[in-house]
């Protein structure tokens, strides 16, 4: 039924439980579990106050970490799994991966781990929900 399910992450304990749906679909169809984390880059700073390549490094950091979670606990689960780090519009890069990589069924949290994550997972959710005619849950 499904050979290339889809988890999309930030970090956060809901995508974490999302992982974990993805990870038991994944091994009940013997499909390939794909885990992408999406670097925002329409954030502004001021760059008096913040340097944006700390911060994009910084998110960089929190996707490996992500990822490298997600990878384990696959492969604990005896999933094939790969991985990727975007940069980009979440949403956008979301549905680009799914077209390039034929998935079949994708896995969102519900929030990310602040307010304004979660005004941009409730958007990139939306996006992704009315980009694809697949299977999309939200956990």
């Amino acid at each position: 039924m499904y050979d290339h399910v889809l988890v999309a992450t930030d970090g956060s304990d809901h995508a974490t439980t999302a992982a974990t749906h993805a990870i038991d679909v994944a091994a009940r169809y013997g499909a390939t579990l794909h885990a992408l984390y999406v670097i925002e880059t329409r954030t502004a700073y001021d760059n008096a106050i913040v340097n944006p390549d700390q911060v994009r490094e910084n998110f960089r950091e929190a996707g490996e970490e992500a990822i490298t979670a997600i990878e384990s606990r696959a492969r604990d689960a005896d999933v094939q799994v790969q991985t990727a780090i975007e940069e980009g519009v979440p949403g956008e890069e979301i549905l680009a991966y799914i077209e390039t990589h034929d998935i079949d069924c994708v896995y969102v949290g519900e929030r990310g781990h602040s307010s304004f994550k979660t005004i941009l997972l409730g958007s990139t959710t939306e996006r992704v929900l009315h980009g694809i005619d697949i299977p999309v849950t939200i956990v």
